[in-house]
């Protein structure tokens, strides 16, 4: 199929789409992203024609004329270009040559583009820096289509310290037939989702929630009979996917979730976060990534090589792909952040409006939001009501509001319900003041990969910087980065000298990101290092955590709290909140996140980190419950206090009365044992404090995980705690079923909804790099493909081939023999062709310099 035109105004998307059906006995194609290869795979499940009874009706009572999950859907996934070898649609990664943005149908040998079996739909996308607007589909020059997501509205309800947040989606269907919709959004890591509604035209249905396993199963054979359906899973804790089976033609579908959250609360203030997009995550030597991974021991070429077709315009063709068969039922944390290229709108809009009741009037001169443009209402009671403004409403960023309240915080807050739950929030009033320090070890770990191009990577140095400046005398301190391989400015931990500050500063001007997110070799790399043990050791994290494997990154933390602390600065407009909280919570430390917007971010980021390793409050913390009777509190490990921050603790008590607590910890070299007086005389109704209760507990379950992969008792307990109190986790889901009528006739396109680009990712340096990586063994040379398609060098072996010839890491393959290379497909197919020495010539930029080499490189075949 040819390359569309892009359209004059705005980029252009490839859709590759059909309503052919597949060869018999097929079943159903999934739609993917790149460079996933999951055809025959459902989007909720595998396929599976043993269903059980539908959940919510009666088999026999509904026997639906239409066919079943067995036809053929007509998908619309993300990923690449515009054919591919094998018949299948294939290449381009996320965005596709020429920036266009590439969907495709995952097909295994039927039917592709190339051969012609498939009609191109081209998608128009809102023009870059719009608010509103849509992403069309078209087919000779007319409309079929828009994605289905049309608007997301949040309004969010602070009381005092907890928050009730309800999120609509509403979907529609401008498609000619059909669809089935997919969206997978984040939510707060620390949110308790337990409200589901379907609504359908005027008629409204509660979602229910189910293990899993039975969720899907019902909206599956709910989809098969016709019905409309939602059904929402999760794969990580602020991770979500929502799927809406057979919105008619011209329909409109809104899926409501509710969720609460206890507020951050630092520095006498409170903090209510709500994410709006995420960044692709890198999956290592998976195939989806910024850096493809290099493998230690890299696999020899083939002894017999297929020979390249005849064709001389040979389509782009995929990496080698990942396990295929991948079952998110067996794998509940399985997911791809489907975004768009930097600019591109998806036609979504958003609205947000929080309402803040605080018990006590707020101090609007310490209140603002420090990501978007917000209108402030005050009411007469004290309260307010900030509002997004519609000029600044791209969901391309988190969410960021921050207020205090006037006079003192209290020093004991405590919320019950029904006599059974309650949530105690405790701030000592203790001197910060700590005359006995100790001498820190200080070690940056500074993440260097591709996708903290620009922003990130400007934020991090900043932060570096800004605090060496204000380091102790007595501190030492190092730096080590990671992307594709691991540095580190000093052999070991030097003294805070001007020399070595000026040295360290000096090093951190000449990085540039580029390659992967290895993170976990970065941490070890870390870990290993020769320390002191005279100083406190501390590890600073600046990342913007875009990574698949965070469960990995918490174990090896784990293991290592307790003989240092481990901080986490995020450095993006929509940074991975799940590792980098994660990261302070396993490592007994604190996030801190820079928000891109805020004026005062560096500032506040700097004085964040030293208030809390220059004045840990109280540390090594336990609770003495005394007389009151508590079944299970949370978290059961308190992490250490810093200045200006509350203890925080969900339990489930029994009786009544008045009870005295005992918190105790160590100031300094001082031991501590401070009572705190508690009323359980009046019995509240608080619904919220007994579900934040449960998702308190399913997170310490969840932290168990960590160093209990799969145990079954542990899942069998998450599962039973979210059952019981109706909320979202890895082993439960919500779905609902519209039973009122059959929509579906046959043929349902499936349609995935893009987020947004997080604002500052891939708008600088160069393109973040996708698929596998392509060892050429004869020349010692590891190379891969940048999402645009340029072949670029990621390692030299040394003493190789091309280590002898000067090749370096960062080089752009451009020709070879004088042929242009088109990507890493054909580059093999170039080299397999060459009979003598092979030229190849290379492009790199060096600081704003083009330099162009030539290198002469033994032939690859003898």
């Amino acid at each position: 199929a040819p390359e569309p035109e892009a359209a004059s105004d705005a980029p252009t998307v490839v859709v590759i789409a059909t309503e052919e059906p597949p060869p018999p006995q097929q079943p159903p194609e999934r739609p993917v992203e790149f460079p996933r290869d999951q055809s025959s795979e459902d989007p909720a499940d595998q396929p599976n024609n043993d269903l059980p009874p539908n959940q919510n009706s009666d088999p026999s009572d509904n026997e639906s004329p239409h066919p079943s999950r067995d036809s053929d859907p007509s998908a619309i996934g993300l990923g690449g270009g515009t054919g591919g070898m094998d018949g299948g649609v294939s290449g381009g990664g996320r965005v596709g040559s020429g920036g266009s943005f590439g969907h495709r149908r995952a097909a295994r040998g039927g039917g592709g583009a190339s051969s012609g079996g498939e009609p191109a739909i081209e998608l128009v996308g809102a023009e870059p820096g719009t608010v509103g607007g849509r992403m069309e589909a078209r087919t000779d020059g007319q409309m079929v289509g828009e994605f289905p997501l049309k608007h997301t509205g949040v309004a969010a309800k602070v009381s005092g310290s907890s928050a009730r947040t309800v999120v609509t989606q509403t979907f529609t269907n401008n498609f000619e037939s059909t669809i089935e919709a997919h969206y997978t959004f984040p939510l707060p890591g620390d949110s308790a989702v337990n409200g589901f509604m379907m609504q359908v035209g005027a008629r409204r249905t509660l979602g229910i929630i189910r293990p899993r396993a039975e969720a899907i199963e019902a909206y599956r054979e709910a989809k098969a009979r016709g019905y409309t359906a939602s059904l929402l899973t999760q794969q990580r804790s602020n991770v979500f996917t929502q799927h809406v089976a057979n919105i008619p033609k011209g329909g409109e579908v809104k899926v409501e979730l509710t969720y609460f959250q206890n507020l951050k609360y630092d520095k006498g203030h409170y903090e209510y976060m709500f994410p709006m997009t995420m960044g692709p995550r890198y999956r290592g030597g998976s195939g989806t990534s910024d850096l493809p991974a290099v493998p230690e021991d890299p696999p020899l070429p083939p002894e017999d090589p297929p020979l390249p077709p005849d064709d001389p315009a040979l389509p782009p063709s995929d990496p080698p792909m990942p396990d295929a068969d991948r079952d998110p039922l067996d794998n509940p944390e399985d997911f791809e952040a489907r975004v768009l290229p930097a600019g591109m709108r998806s036609g979504m809009d958003i609205d947000v409006t929080v309402e803040i009741d605080a018990g006590v009037p707020i101090d609007i001169t310490r209140t603002r939001c420090l990501s978007h443009e917000v209108v402030f209402s005050m009411q007469r009671d004290g309260s307010a009501v900030a509002t997004l403004t519609k000029a600044d409403a791209v969901p391309n960023r988190d969410f960021v509001l921050r207020w205090a309240v006037t006079g003192e915080k209290p020093a004991v807050a405590l919320t019950t319900h029904a006599g059974e739950f309650m949530n105690l929030q405790i701030l000592p009033q203790l001197d910060p003041r700590d005359a006995d320090i100790t001498p820190r070890e200080i070690t940056f770990i500074l993440d260097n990969s591709g996708s903290m191009s620009g922003m990130p990577a400007q934020m991090s140095r900043r932060v570096i910087e800004s605090v060496l400046n204000h380091l102790q005398p007595d501190d030492i301190f190092n730096i080590i980065y990671f992307s594709g391989t691991n540095a580190q400015v000093f052999e070991a931990p030097v003294a805070n000298t001007t020399e070595n500050i000026a040295a360290a500063k000096e090093h951190l001007g000449r990085t540039s990101p580029g390659g992967g997110t290895e993170m976990l070799n970065g941490l070890q790399a870390a870990l290993d290092a020769e320390h002191d043990p005279r100083y406190l050791q501390i590890y600073a994290f600046l990342t913007d955590g875009k990574i698949y494997t965070e469960n990995q990154v918490f174990e090896l933390v784990n293991k290592h709290a307790a003989n240092a602390r481990f901080f986490a600065f995020g450095t993006h407009s929509a940074p991975n909140r799940k590792l980098i909280d994660g990261i302070a919570q396993h490592g007994r430390g604190k996030a801190i996140y820079c928000v891109p917007r805020d004026g005062k971010w560096n500032e506040d980021a700097t004085e964040d980190f030293f208030n809390a390793i220059d004045r840990p409050v109280l540390c090594d913390i336990s609770i003495d419950w005394n007389t009151l009777n508590v079944e299970q509190a949370y978290p059961s490990q308190v992490n250490d206090l810093f200045a200006g921050q509350p203890i925080n603790l969900h339990a489930r008590v029994s009786g009544k009365g008045k009870h005295t607590i005992f918190v105790s910890g160590r100031v300094g070299s001082t031991n501590l044992k401070l009572p705190v007086e508690i009323d359980l005389g009046v019995a509240e109704e608080n619904p919220s404090v007994a579900i934040t209760w449960a998702r308190a507990r399913i997170a310490d379950l969840e932290a168990q995980l960590v160093t209990k992969a799969n145990d079954p008792a542990l899942i069998d307990e998450i599962t039973k705690t979210a059952l019981e109190f109706s909320l979202m986790s890895q082993y439960t889901a919500f779905v609902a079923v519209d039973e009122s009528r059959v929509t579906a006739d046959g043929k349902v396109r499936s349609v995935w909804q893009p987020m947004e680009m997080p604002e500052g990712m891939g708008e600088h340096g160069p393109e973040p790099l996708v698929g596998n990586a392509m060892f050429i063994e004869a020349w010692g040379l590891w190379l891969a493909r940048r999402q645009g398609g340029e072949v670029v060098v990621v390692k030299v072996e040394d003493g190789s081939a091309a280590a002898r010839s000067g090749m370096v890491p960062g080089q752009v393959i451009r020709k070879v023999g004088g042929a242009t290379v088109r990507d890493v497909a054909h580059l093999e197919q170039l080299l397999l062709q060459a009979a003598n020495e092979v030229e190849i010539e290379t492009i790199v930029t060096d600081e704003g310099e083009i330099i162009e080499s030539t290198f002469k490189m033994p032939r690859m075949i003898e």
